[in-house]
């Protein structure tokens, strides 16, 4: 069956955390959301429209908080056993998802967490360019060669897009940007393990990265500039990290 979504990118994302104080304000002040929480569970709305999921755990491990991202898959089933088979850990077979469908949640050879899942029609939430709204993820990684082969074998013929600097972008057969990867450099490998970064849109980096800094997170970095962006990365309040992207051309 066709899905309404594409395959291989983000279709649902999610943030993990122990706590979650401070964290409507944050994200209303950096990215103009609104979170409801009920509970353990919350949503980020935008302008009234659904752009991500929140999960409060306090028995959480602090190195687990952040943002999950659930990349779509045409067969869930077989597409976790090519992840498995490529090298993946899976930790969840029966993750539960923010939205109906079903999901399941892995380790990536690298050790950092993601998830594949497969949303009922019309469920799913997928990139989008608008400011505010989740544009890409970017797993990042010690080894291109061994996450370029992961990726090829999680998602088979999709093709590989290396021309932009430090950055591998994922396509399909359409040319569509459905996520990329960095390899981190050596220097900081002690201190930034892998991870699978969002990027979202912002109408001014900069400015996005004063306001987090304001209230209450942290500016990892600022002003890197691609040949369709500048960017820059900051932390909200509970230690979960982000891109904040400022598109300078139509599309990735």
């Amino acid at each position: 069956m066709t899905k309404d979504y594409p395959i291989g990118t983000t279709v649902w994302q999610e943030l993990e955390v122990r706590r979650a104080e401070g964290l409507a304000e944050f994200y209303r002040a950096v990215l103009g959301w609104e979170l409801e929480l009920d509970g353990a569970r919350g949503r980020f709305l935008l302008e009234g429209e659904l752009v991500a999921g929140l999960v409060v755990r306090p028995e959480l491990p602090a190195a687990q908080t952040g943002w999950r991202a659930y990349l779509g898959a045409e067969d869930l089933d077989a597409a976790t056993s090519r992840a498995v088979a490529a090298g993946a850990v899976l930790q969840d077979r029966d993750k539960p998802l923010g939205v109906p469908g079903k999901a399941v949640e892995l380790t990536d050879p690298f050790g950092a967490w993601f998830g594949l899942a497969e949303p009922e029609p019309g469920a799913a939430v997928p990139p989008a360019p608008a400011i505010g709204r989740w544009a890409f993820v970017d797993p990042s990684n010690f080894d291109m060669t061994t996450e370029v082969a992961f990726q090829e074998a999680l998602f088979p013929g999709q093709t590989v897009d290396s021309s932009e600097g430090s950055i591998t972008i994922f396509r399909d057969a359409n040319g569509l940007a459905l996520r990329g990867s960095y390899e981190i450099h050596e220097e900081v490998r002690a201190v930034l393990p892998p991870h699978w970064l969002p990027w979202i849109s912002v109408l001014d980096q900069a400015k996005a990265t004063e306001i987090a800094a304001a209230h209450g997170g942290r500016v990892n970095t600022v002003d890197n500039v691609l040949s369709f962006a500048v960017w820059g990365v900051v932390a909200d309040p509970q230690g979960a990290e982000f891109k904040v992207l400022q598109m300078t051309k139509d599309a990735i």
